[in-house]
């Protein structure tokens, strides 16, 4: 035999000797570098098989010893590359790829993998390079026109994402992912019947596609097919019980149709399942708005609790949804047991109410953020804070509901102290001022309890010795009381100084107004809707609740918003957070409105508002134009309404969009009666005649038949500045549909539709209005206001589009 045929025959003898070493080896036991090629590509094997049964771990593990023993390994750095993307280390994830391709650069999965991780690096360009190597390679490779198509729809460009998704089908027709993402980019250029198809391929190809069954119904949903898509959602949930979108979505469609409790317990489920979602949030705020609960138990309360404690869900309007679920509370029902129609200061037991309602967290929570249109809890905190008053100037405990006394201090001052008082509360809190004004100055300690029992009937920052209160050392609950009633005034006196004055304010409408929102800015809020995953102003409108026909209008990717009377900032809030991109111009008369929108602008970290003092009527000079305007109850106010939103429309490029606010003369009948009588019986402005003027309105509306008896549900009654606004107003104009139509035509803007909080009135407005296109017909609205007078309780919000 030959030297070199021995040498061979030795060669195989090692490898045959390998080979029967038994299993490959599995995690933690180490290779060596010399180990031979086969065995590294029978262990990288085993790695994978462990990979796709989702034992990562073990995955993870081999593909390391794989590559101890062979650094250089294309196979195992690929796998392992795959792993990290697929735990959200996508950085590392191109290193160990990329790796692979300098090994093996022809090998086009190695690049389609690069191209998936670079793409959620946000790096789209790269993305799409990697995506088209691997094509060049292989040119059928489905995947790879799949991810590339995705990239397309990310960079805008759908007519080429479509022609994408064609060729991933076109290598591979049962490809159920290609099939749902053509049918997402046929939605997004509103081709609705060809993505239905596209959802319902998808779902052929895979019947257990929850995420295909989802989108179909917000296809269906899209298309006013309620029930079906319903029955799309449905389906999603039983594949995948944990799928919280399609909780949401399911809960918005049931919403619509009036199902209320049904929704409410889907978006609890959304919420339980992704709670930091805002828009889950959101969803259940204006669902609890009309909701009334005929049971609760503990879990309710939680949720209502976990809502109140977020710092950027809008809390203003839940206040009676969270009463209505309270009533079933044991002991807070006992508290209106013992406060009811009859009682007495003198016949109640103030420290006790306050215990038991200090041991209420979820009350706490509500009254410290929203006053509460309820008249029997007005009248129980009317009650319970005299009683408080009495104990405090007596000396009273000063732990027992002491958590309760500064939550109403808190409720009293958003209210604007609001409560009627009598002559003699009225004596007794001029003792307290008096009792803790001495103890200030003096710098001795200030009894909590008395602290609280002044606070609920006057503003802490307005007295001169207040600034010596927040040197001290207080509970928790005096602390938050300190911070709402006098550090964050001072904090917007501060900032009166740097707000921008665009104009002048001379006229004698505009300075009457002014006078009245620096005196009552309006409203005070405490917390908003925060959207922290905002979309396009054309996904917005064009997508549900909204659902415009935006026609032939040109998207904007950064769009200049003109906020016109932009009050305390909640206006403002939303429309800065709820675009993307957006950089907002908010105006307003009054100082100390601006002064309050500032701060609490600043408080929630938003810096793309920019923040004037100005009045539309002089807005002509303004050298700027805006893709977007809102001015949402403000030109009803103006001495001349038409001249100023004329003015505003000057200020909107072509094609811009506007949304409007303006006051219906048949919902507002009740406040047209109560503004007759404050002339009739010579009320002012001031806080006592406020006060005076809504007991007596209070009175006439126990009267059957009484427009009174409507005037005290609308939530603005229980705020001073806010009742001020309602029925007190220094101007007010109201409208018909058909003068709203005259004043589009004549301004050349085209009506886009209503935007309403109740889908209840969208819903009976479809039913009875059921053809394509009805609620953009103003003539058909206005004729369903006739029967229904009360649809635009608010007033008429509404958007439309420049010509």
């Amino acid at each position: 035999m030959s030297r070199a045929a021995k040498r061979h025959r030795k060669k195989l003898a090692r490898k045959t000797a390998l080979k029967r070493r038994g299993p490959a080896p599995g995690p933690g036991r180490p290779l060596t570098r010399f180990a031979p090629a086969d065995y590294l590509s029978e262990l990288t094997n085993k790695g994978l098989a462990l990979h796709l049964a989702g034992r990562l771990g073990e995955a993870e593990a081999i593909y390391r010893q794989v590559l101890e023993a062979k650094p250089g390994h294309a196979d195992a750095n690929h796998l392992l590359g795959g792993l990290a993307h697929q735990a959200g280390n996508c950085e590392r994830a191109v290193e160990l790829i990329s790796k692979a391709i300098a090994k093996m650069p022809r090998h086009p999965d190695y690049h389609n993998t690069l191209g998936r991780a670079i793409h959620v690096l946000d790096r789209l360009d790269a993305a799409a390079s990697s995506y088209r190597k691997a094509i060049v390679l292989k040119p059928d490779h489905a995947e790879a026109h799949n991810n590339l198509a995705n990239v397309l729809v990310a960079q805008g460009r759908l007519d080429d994402a479509l022609a994408a998704y064609g060729k991933a089908l076109a290598a591979k027709p049962d490809y159920a992912e290609a099939h749902y993402n053509l049918g997402n980019a046929l939605e997004k250029l509103g081709r609705r019947d060809e993505a239905l198809a596209s959802y319902r391929n998808a779902i052929r190809v895979n019947s257990e596609f929850a995420q295909a069954h989802n989108n179909l119904g917000n296809v269906l949903n899209s298309l006013g097919r309620a029930e079906d898509a319903i029955a799309g959602y449905r389906r999603a949930i039983a594949i995948e019980p944990g799928y919280a979108e399609a909780h949401y979505n399911l809960g918005a469609v049931l919403q619509f149709l009036g199902r209320s409790q049904e929704a409410l317990e889907h978006y609890r489920r959304a919420i339980a399942l992704n709670p930091r979602n805002d828009a889950f949030w959101s969803a259940l705020v204006a669902c609890l708005e009309t909701a009334t609960f005929a049971s609760a138990d503990e879990s309710l309360f939680r949720d209502l609790l976990r809502l109140l404690e977020r710092p950027t869900v809008r809390s203003n309007s839940v206040g009676l949804p969270v009463i209505s679920a309270l009533r079933h509370h044991q002991d807070f029902s006992k508290v209106l047991e013992l406060t009811g129609p009859g009682r007495s200061p003198a016949g109640i037991d103030a420290i006790d109410i306050a215990g038991r309602l200090a041991a209420i967290p979820l009350f706490l929570r509500v009254i410290e953020q929203t006053h509460i249109n309820d008249l029997e809890v007005e009248r129980m905190l009317t009650l319970v804070r005299r009683g408080l008053l009495e104990a405090a100037l007596a000396g009273g405990c000063e732990d027992k509901g002491l958590a309760f006394s500064a939550a109403l201090a808190l409720h009293c001052f958003t209210n604007e102290y609001v409560f009627s008082e009598s002559d003699e509360e009225r004596t007794r809190v001029e003792e307290l001022e008096r009792r803790i004004g001495g103890l200030a100055e003096e710098q001795r300690a200030v009894p909590s309890a008395q602290l609280a029992a002044l606070a609920s009937y006057r503003p802490l920052h307005r007295f001169p010795w207040a600034e010596k209160l927040g040197k001290g050392e207080w509970p928790e609950a005096i602390e938050q009381l300190i911070t709402r009633q006098i550090t964050e005034p001072a904090e917007e006196l501060g900032l009166r100084p740097g707000i921008a004055r665009l104009t002048a304010i001379d006229g004698e409408v505009s300075r009457a107004v002014r006078e009245q929102y620096e005196e009552n800015p309006y409203p005070r809020w405490i917390k908003v809707d925060i959207e922290r995953n905002p979309k396009s102003l054309a996904a917005v409108l064009t997508g549900p609740p909204l659902n415009f026909d935006l026609g032939d209008y040109q998207p904007v990717d950064s769009p200049e918003i003109l906020v016109a009377g932009c009050g305390t900032g909640q206006h403002a809030m939303i429309p800065a957070t709820n675009y993307l991109n957006a950089r907002v111009l908010a105006i307003d008369l009054s100082l100390n409105s601006l002064s309050y929108a500032a701060r609490k602008t600043r408080e929630l970290g938003f810096s793309n508002i920019e923040y004037a003092q100005a009045d539309i009527t002089k807005l002509g000079t303004l050298d700027r134009q805006f893709d977007l305007i809102e001015s949402s109850g403000v030109l009803h106010h103006l001495g001349d309404p038409m001249l100023g939103w004329r003015i505003l429309v000057d200020l909107l490029r072509p094609g811009g969009l506007m949304k409007i606010g303006l006051y219906s003369e048949a919902a507002r009948a009740p406040v047209v009666e109560a503004r007759a009588l404050i002339a009739e019986r010579g009320y002012t402005t001031s806080a006592e005649d406020i006060r005076r003027c809504r007991e007596d309105i209070l009175q006439m509306a126990q009267e059957q038949g009484s427009a009174m008896a409507k005037l005290v549900q609308f939530r603005d009654f229980y705020s001073l500045s806010e009742c001020r606004d309602l029925i007190f107003h220094a101007q007010e104009h109201r409208f018909t549909l058909p003068q709203i139509e005259e004043a589009l035509g004549a301004l050349k803007l085209e009506f886009l539709g209503f935007e309403m909080r109740d889908q209840a009135v969208l819903r009976e407005f479809t039913k009875a209005y059921p053809h394509a296109g009805a609620a953009a017909s103003l003539a058909l609205w206005d004729e369903f206001e006739g029967a229904h007078p009360d649809t635009f309780w608010g007033m008429y919000q509404f958007w439309c589009r420049k010509m």
